[in-house]
């Protein structure tokens, strides 16, 4: 830094006057240690003095007019100094900018940090918040022999209606399983229940009835495996060994016994509430809390029926609630 940079005067005068008090304490420490730099220390001070008119001139800050004139003085008497006087005010500025730096750095990440937990906290309060129903219908069922439209059936076979209820009629006497979703998925952003009664015999080995909401692929539909059953969704199922509730990655969530004493008729309900689920069987809740994670996309409501007893099978009253 040459004696004629301005940055260099003025931080000679705001060191001299008082006005840069780490430059200040740095001139004087270097001078107290360098008998050559504390003789031109010194002599500026001298000068200044002798401008000012007084030895405590440093007790209160200079008018912009004595200013001038400290800084004229300053390149009057800057030829003069020795080599290394440059470098003790260059370290003292480049101290006070480390200084800055770091000063802006740590409130960059003081600040960064806080947005973060911020962002965190949001999201955890969002992907944490149950959903609500409103009691909202819509929409609704008897399945008593009426046509079904806006219904995708699964499976071989038919399906029919009477005044009991839809029940599955197989293409042969081996059972095969069959189901049936609503084609038009429901957005997982809101709240969803869907109800169905379902009408049950006393169920052998390999036969079950089972209620779903079903996630819907990326394609825009469900899909399901070969014997109807959704790939990825809430499933619960009723079988002779009991009930059997399945999470959105077919992790399980409850399996019970339940007490059929012959022919059976079951009220089932899934609730989608968000990050949480509930599911009443009976009026009784079997489940209330967080599967693995959240259903999202579309949501296909529907049920399916399997085993040599499936069209004993009846389903009734379907209902969707918002």
């Amino acid at each position: 830094m040459a004696a004629h940079d301005p940055t260099l005067q003025e931080l000679i005068v705001r060191a001299l006057t008082g006005q840069d008090r780490r430059a200040q304490r740095r001139l004087e420490a270097a001078a107290g240690r360098d008998p050559e730099l504390k003789r031109f220390c010194e002599e500026l001070d001298e000068v200044v003095s002798t401008l000012v008119g007084s030895r405590d001139w440093r007790k209160q800050a200079p008018s912009p007019e004595l200013t001038s004139r400290i800084r004229e003085a300053v390149v009057a008497k800057l030829p003069d100094a020795p080599p290394h006087f440059n470098m003790v005010l260059m370290d003292a500025d480049l101290g006070r900018r480390r200084t800055l730096w770091r000063l802006l750095g740590g409130v960059l990440l003081v600040g960064i940090v806080a947005a973060g937990a911020v962002w965190a906290l949001m999201r955890e309060q969002t992907a944490a918040r149950r959903l609500r129903l409103n009691g909202q219908v819509a929409y609704e069922t008897p399945l008593q022999g009426e046509k079904l439209e806006g219904w995708e059936f699964l499976g071989a076979g038919a399906w029919s209606g009477d005044g009991q209820g839809l029940r599955h009629e197989p293409a042969n006497d081996g059972g095969e399983a069959a189901g049936v979703y609503l084609k038009r998925g429901i957005a997982a952003e809101g709240a969803l229940a869907f109800n169905l009664d379902v009408s049950a015999p006393e169920l052998g080995a390999g036969s079950h009835a089972a209620v779903f909401l079903a996630e819907a692929e990326a394609g825009g539909a469900p899909a399901f495996g070969p014997n109807a059953k959704p790939a990825r969704g809430l499933l619960l199922e009723l079988s002779a060994d009991g009930l059997v509730l399945y999470g959105p990655d077919a992790e399980l969530l409850q399996s019970r016994p339940v007490n059929q004493g012959g022919a059976g008729f079951y009220r089932l309900r899934l609730e989608h509430l968000g990050p949480y689920v509930r599911v009443l069987v009976n009026g009784d809740v079997i489940f209330d809390g967080q599967p693995s994670r959240a259903l999202h996309g579309k949501l296909h409501p529907g049920w399916r029926a399997a085993g040599p007893e499936n069209s004993q099978i009846r389903f009734n009253a379907a209902r969707i609630e918002r």
